[in-house]
């Protein structure tokens, strides 16, 4: 019982372990690729050589003689000390030397501290026995997170494929042109109401042009020339996925052919118009990491789900309530700040203050006027 403390104990103080935390989405790499150790490279040290001596503290099973209470040692060889990192190392972190070494001595405080309180009777303590229990259910939480975290961060190559064939929509490119004409010239900011009618002409006109097959870029170089507008941006917009374009303009582009093109769009910016010149889905090893992430978020979620699904719980509203101002007694008035005051006290704070006077101090005591009898 008392080494399971002391390896919780471990974890919590020693924050390159980030016992609390689970792994996020896993970084894919690629096949030929090999975990690293989570600590680093020690082949030079054999498995059975001890690397950490205890002077002072007995190992599990053995007591102090009672001519010498410190006669015990305990020592833990590398293959102990990396069987106990193994287990805490949910992240799979590659630890250097100067971090195993701050483990380690981390390890021995806690391990004479634990001496210490087995000496004084602590592990007869009802309290030790409830902190076990603590620790004992937020250890098995964390293993099952990592557990899940283990199953679901490496989905199968067939896994993948079946995903990306069945969600091939989402990952498909769009070679996409635009034309865009601005709302006003910065030349002429005065003329902008006449300027605006007279580009959305001009573009619902390129528009229909362009659906005859005229040239996108050339389209764009027109308007701009007509229009004394400055030199006019490049119409390719490249490749884009869904996700690129606001929701009601993306529905639009995303439901063209190869060839076709949007109706004159309007925003805060200017009137535009897009044509589709090709669409293909983008190669599976382009977004196999992209649907990996998706696979595991997806898989943890349904486990934790279904990990909940019989789970209820009810909280005593009447205990969890948030906390009231304190109750006003008789002869006591709320104060601004939630607090109360006694009636005396804001009697003489308001008479001092009513009159916009300073009140009297110990140092002034007779500074109040005299009161003149009737």
């Amino acid at each position: 019982m008392i080494r399971a403390v002391l390896t919780t104990s471990v974890l919590a103080l020693t924050s390159v372990l980030a016992y609390s935390q689970y792994p996020g989405p896993p970084k894919v790499t690629s096949p030929a690729a090999t975990t690293p150790p989570p600590f680093a490279s020690t082949s030079e040290v054999p498995p059975d050589a001890v690397v950490i001596t205890i002077h002072g503290v007995c190992a599990p099973g053995k007591d102090a003689t009672a001519e010498n209470s410190d006669s015990c040692t305990t020592t833990i060889t590398r293959q102990q000390f990396e069987a106990m990192l193994a287990v805490m190392n949910v992240t799979n972190q590659n630890y250097p030397p100067a971090a195993l070494r701050g483990i380690a001595e981390s390890y021995v405080q806690l391990m004479m501290l634990a001496e210490a309180g087995k000496k004084a009777g602590l592990d007869h303590d009802p309290r030790f026995a409830e902190m076990m229990e603590i620790a004992r259910v937020r250890t098995m939480a964390e293993m099952y997170r990592h557990s899940l975290d283990e199953k679901f961060s490496m989905p199968s190559q067939e896994e993948i494929e079946a995903y990306y064939k069945e969600n091939i929509g989402n990952y498909e490119q769009l070679k996409i042109d635009r034309v865009y004409i601005p709302l006003a010239n910065s030349k002429k900011p005065q003329e902008r109401a006449s300027f605006q009618q007279k580009a959305y002409q001009k573009a619902n006109e390129l528009r229909e042009r362009a659906a005859k097959g005229e040239d996108m870029g050339a389209l764009q170089a027109e308007a701009y020339k007509s229009l004394d507008l400055a030199s006019p941006p490049a119409t390719d917009l490249g490749g884009k996925r869904k996700g690129s374009f606001p929701l009601a303009l993306e529905k639009d582009i995303f439901a063209l052919k190869p060839g076709e093109i949007t109706k004159v769009e309007t925003d805060v910016s200017g009137f535009s118009f897009y044509k589709v010149r090709s669409r293909e889905p983008l190669p599976l090893e382009y977004v196999k990491a992209e649907i990996t992430r998706h696979l595991y978020q997806k898989n943890m979620e349904a486990a934790m789900k279904i990990a909940n699904s019989h789970v209820h719980s009810e909280l005593n509203d009447q205990f969890f309530r948030p906390h009231t101002a304190a109750p006003v007694l008789p002869g006591m008035k709320p104060a601004p700040n939630g607090t109360a005051t006694p009636a005396a006290t804001r009697g003489s704070v308001n008479a001092s203050s009513s009159n916009g006077a300073a009140p009297a101090t110990n140092n002034a005591p007779n500074s109040q006027a005299p009161v003149t009898p009737k």
